[in-house]
């Protein structure tokens, strides 16, 4: 929410070009100065934070990621983070490690990016297909990446 607030004030203010960073939040305001595309990393998880496992060419859009990787302990060879099931109390266990959202509203992507992972991957691509204008890429705990429908047609990655 915070980041769409920041982005319209921007705007009201006649800025056309700007990148919001809130840490796991980013919203690019148009495209860099000269007309680029913002080259915006996906952080790899469990990685050191400059570490990057991909990296998108984005203009106009918001990405948030929701992980396993950053808030966590291991206890007896178990994984406690913080993404939690409502029903259970404890850590979400499916094959995740990472979730992605592209949208152009922060608020929006900030709701399904935990939302989503909680879903797991078969539900959670399900629900992001149904959306428009709205994207995903899934990291499973194989470090294979799993794009939403739309995804690779919309979105340039960048080699690395």
């Amino acid at each position: 929410y915070i980041a769409d607030r920041i982005k319209d004030l921007l705007l009201e203010k006649g800025v056309k070009s700007a990148m919001i960073n809130l840490g796991g939040n980013v919203l690019c305001v148009g495209s860099k100065p000269n007309g680029s595309p913002f080259n915006i990393g996906i952080q790899k998880p469990f990685a050191d934070r400059q570490e990057t496992i991909a990296i998108m060419q984005l203009r106009d859009v918001s990405i948030v990621s929701s992980g396993i990787y950053e808030r966590y302990f291991i206890e007896d060879g178990v994984t406690y983070h913080h993404l939690l099931n409502p029903k259970t109390g404890y850590p979400f266990d499916n094959d995740l490690i990472s979730v992605t959202i592209i949208s152009p509203l922060s608020v929006d992507c900030d709701a399904l990016s935990t939302s989503v992972f909680g879903l797991g991957l078969e539900d959670g691509m399900k629900l992001i297909d149904s959306l428009k204008d709205t994207y995903a890429v899934f990291i499973t705990k194989d470090y294979q990446l799993h794009y939403s429908d739309g995804f690779l047609d919309n979105i340039k990655m960048v080699e690395e």
